[in-house]
């Protein structure tokens, strides 16, 4: 698939990576979504763990363990649409960094005197 404008390729492996501004909020902030059923998950385990009679610190322990465990299997879709909401901020901050790069070296290039050529004095 192809990206939003014809210049851009996509993202890889033909999965479109969450745009910024546009549809609901899961599509907007998959992490936030991701973080919010992972507490759900988590008070829902505390939730059953307690009406089963588990109490104190043994709650929070197995809540932990238990909703970990669960939410990496049910929550896997979600998680790899977090994965491609960082994925796609990180390439686009690599791609700022590389083309400020090409800049740059293109004014360290045009910088330099030309071979058998004395640079201009400067007073």
């Amino acid at each position: 698939m192809t990206g939003v404008n014809e210049q851009d390729p996509g993202p890889v492996d033909d999965v479109d990576a969450p745009q910024v501004g546009s549809g609901p909020v899961a599509r907007q902030h998959p992490v936030f979504v991701y973080s919010l059923l992972r507490v759900g998950m988590l008070v829902a385990v505390g939730a059953v763990l307690y009406l089963v009679g588990v109490r104190g610190v043994w709650l929070i322990l197995f809540a932990f363990l238990v909703s970990g465990l669960v939410s990496a299997v049910a929550l896997r879709a979600p998680r790899e649409g977090a994965v491609l909401g960082f994925s796609s901020v990180y390439r686009g901050i690599n791609a700022r960094i590389d083309a400020s790069s090409r800049a740059e070296d293109l004014d360290d290039d045009l910088d330099e005197p030309l071979p058998g050529r004395e640079p201009p004095a400067t007073a």
